[in-house]
């Protein structure tokens, strides 16, 4: 039970973690389309990074199938 437990958590952050990074690329969009291009980009490398995070939760709930 535990197993599912830990794999269902990584799960719903990863899942969180995606929905945020998918945020702020909706948010640099927006930032591009008024000329905010130094901001634009700063917003695409913190989804960039919120997607690596998502990524290793993934793999983290993989590991607890594993286990």
């Amino acid at each position: 039970m535990t197993g599912t437990v830990t794999r269902d958590y990584y799960l719903k952050v990863a899942e969180a973690k995606a929905a945020y990074a998918a945020a702020l690329r909706v948010e640099a969009d927006a930032e591009s389309m008024v000329g905010h291009e130094e901001q634009a980009a700063t917003f695409r490398r913190f989804a960039s990074q919120w997607d690596a995070l998502a990524a290793s939760y993934r793999a983290s709930a993989e590991q607890a199938d594993a286990a």
